[in-house]
């Protein structure tokens, strides 16, 4: 691949990193590469990598393999900047890494001694002449990235490494990686074996990944054809989750009948009040949800009635569609309670969103019940699959991927997202419903005519995962927070702080 010389890297103190480039704003030139250099991947250096990942995504239509890319990318600068590390430590035992002995009885105590060292070290990393360089390039046939640190790998490190790659090119069952777990020595373990699965799931060829080592320079490469297609090559293997959502029942007939009632132009509020209070279970669920966080307004609502007019006719519609979920999901899948607890907390942050995009009402009741709705996908997959739901969580934890979704689609044949979508077609909700569940983890490839609603429950979804610190807003595309109005990172901090505030105390 033909590189055109590119500008000098130096240090850029706007964005806090050695680059080749002023801003994120310059254009990407074909056959010119756009490079970053650092010792940790610290915040900037991740921010850096993902706004510039997605520009050449957006840009070569590729979008749909942010996330298997990403993760792979995170996986391999992480092991790149630990084999940096690893070096000092050596450094510092006054042993020599290439000597073969003396390697074996030093990597034994490595983990814990780097741990135990861990901020001393990351100081000397930054003074030291180890560092990462990372590059993108592209052509009309090709994207390329390059992950480089200017050091050689050990045999054993190679010999590792390789082993990875080649059991997670011949993988096909997630379960037999969660095994290897056990097997992790010195890291590129299972999160490498992770990357190469979920490469190989996105269509790519095993030789799409490659590791190349020598003369004081260790060089990853990840070449990505033009020509590369979105594709789901394990579907057919998700039986007993399909299964699933064809037992499940029919919508509520009598939840369709007030939907039905709602639109009729001649339907007064008390003719509606009078059909809810026929079904206890629905009277109590629509009052339970009127005091909610994300639905009140004021103090506590006592009467179904009072709650029917606080809520109003057009947004009790679409509402129904959450209430009538639950009454068939609830007591079916344990996993019910957790899951809309959280959904409950999107919704919330949603209304809250909604009023800083200026969304107009309707929209606004459209997105708080597509938040209410858009994981009953995982309410599936955490029932049925809990123990491996579990792994996937423990694993996308502490190797930072990106998001659970290509782990799923590895693991299980179909992801949570793609079950709701499936869920929602069965029961014929409304288009907004079913493209919620379906994109909210890959927001960038929506259609505009969804960004508002699929967007907002996206960032809903980040802020509840960066208060539990699962993610940091570096992991959000600055598209989507642009969207969303907002104009820098600190300012959905303070947003976000604001909004668990509130939501703690409503």
């Amino acid at each position: 691949m033909a590189e055109t010389q590119a500008t000098p890297i130096q240090w850029n103190p706007e964005l806090g990193i050695h680059t080749n480039i002023l801003n994120f704003h310059d254009p990407i030139i074909e056959n010119q590469p756009i490079h970053f250099r650092f010792s940790l991947f610290n915040e900037n250096a991740k921010n850096s990598i993902s706004q510039t990942l997605d520009r050449y995504l957006i840009l070569m239509d590729l979008i749909f393999l942010r996330d298997a890319v990403l993760s792979t990318l995170k996986e391999t600068i992480t092991n790149a900047v630990k084999a940096n590390a690893k070096r000092l430590y050596f450094q510092k035992q006054e042993v020599d890494i290439m000597d073969v002995s003396a390697y074996q009885n030093v990597i034994k105590k490595f983990k814990e001694g780097y741990l135990a060292q861990k901020d001393q070290i990351d100081k000397e990393l930054i003074s030291s002449k180890y560092a990462v360089i990372v590059s993108f390039v592209h052509n009309q046939d090709l994207f390329r990235i390059r992950i480089m640190n200017n050091i050689k790998l050990t045999q054993d490190e190679l010999s590792r490494i390789q082993e990875k790659i080649q059991k997670g090119n011949n993988y096909n069952d997630l379960g037999e990686a969660f095994l290897e777990l056990g097997d992790e020595l010195e890291g590129a373990g299972l999160g490498l074996i992770m990357a190469m699965m979920m490469l190989k799931n996105e269509g790519l060829k095993p030789n799409s990944f490659r590791y190349e080592t020598g003369n004081d320079r260790t060089t990853v490469i990840i070449d990505i054809p033009t020509n590369t297609g979105a594709s789901n090559p394990q579907v057919m293997e998700a039986t007993k989750l399909l299964q699933e959502i064809d037992h499940l029942p029919t919508f509520p007939k009598a939840i369709q009948d007030i939907q039905e009632k709602i639109n009729h132009p001649n339907s007064s509020i008390n003719q509606i009040a009078e059909m809810i209070k026929r079904d206890v279970a629905l009277s109590a669920g629509i009052l339970k949800l009127a005091n909610s966080a994300a639905y009140r307004r004021g103090d506590k609502v006592e009467t179904l009635d009072r709650a029917l007019q606080l809520i109003g006719l057009k947004e009790l519609q679409t509402l129904l569609y959450s209430l009538g979920t639950k009454q068939i999901l609830e007591d079916k899948f344990p996993a019910f309670a957790v899951i809309w607890e959280k959904s409950n907390e999107s919704a919330f942050y949603c209304k809250l969103l909604a009023k800083k995009m200026g969304l107009s009402k309707e929209v606004s009741g459209n997105l708080m019940s597509a938040a209410l709705l858009h994981d009953i996908g995982e309410i599936i997959l955490l029932s049925l699959e809990k123990d491996k739901m579990m792994s996937i969580q423990e694993v996308s934890n502490s190797k930072e991927f990106s998001s659970n979704l290509s782990l799923e689609e590895v693991a299980f044949g179909i992801t949570h997202t793609k079950l709701g979508a499936m869920i929602a077609e069965k029961w014929f909700f409304p288009e907004v419903f079913s493209v919620a569940m379906e994109y909210h983890h890959k927001p960038l490839t929506v259609s505009e005519a969804y960004k508002d609603t699929v967007y907002a429950i996206y960032l809903a979804d980040m802020m509840i995962r960066i208060n539990f610190q699962e993610s940091h807003p570096s992991d959000i595309p600055k598209l989507i927070l642009e969207h969303c109005k907002f104009h820098s990172q600190g300012e959905f901090q303070s947003f976000r702080t604001n909004a668990l505030e509130e939501f703690r105390n409503s």
